[in-house]
């Protein structure tokens, strides 16, 4: 259990499903920030068993581009990552906006389940499209960045 004193900086509710963790009224989060939310995060995840974790960023203005690896390391793993509340300029961060998907509630959750199963670089190229807005289907999409070594690849089950 990690000490008091870097639990008081936190804010964690549950619902015993989900954990929601906030960083006090910090405006622009550095490495140290950073290291405690990866802390707090890995605890929730590894000692109490969360399989859905949320991070409330409503005071939050400016997020190191660490943080979206870190959640996406545990997107991978199968853990249901939300984001509450963020404000418009974390909002317009690229990594937000490819791969956020706002839900109903106004929370968004991490989202990559179009490409999950193909080539990084089928990937890549799905989140360039889809970012830039231009209208392509997926498949058409996946077709036209194939390899010629890749024509006999099929998605994992």
């Amino acid at each position: 259990m990690m000490n008091q004193k870097k639990r008081q900086r936190l804010n964690i509710e549950s619902d015993g499903t989900t954990a929601t963790v906030g960083l006090d009224q910090i405006e622009i989060w550095d490495g140290a920030d950073l290291a405690l939310l990866r802390e707090v995060l890995s605890e929730l995840i590894d000692k109490e068993s969360f399989k859905s974790i949320g991070v409330d960023l409503q005071s939050v203005k400016y997020i190191p581009s660490g943080f979206f690896g870190m959640l996406f390391e545990w997107y991978e793993d199968g853990i249901n990552i939300r984001l509450h509340s963020p404000q418009p300029n974390v909002e317009q961060m690229l990594w937000f906006r490819m791969f956020f998907r706002r839900e109903t509630t106004g929370a968004f959750t991490l989202n990559d389940e179009a490409v999950r199963n193909h080539t990084p670089n089928q990937q890549v190229e799905y989140h360039k499209r889809e970012f830039t807005g231009e209208d392509v289907e997926t498949e058409e999409l996946i077709e036209a960045t194939r390899t010629p070594s890749e024509s006999a690849w099929q998605p994992q089950s």
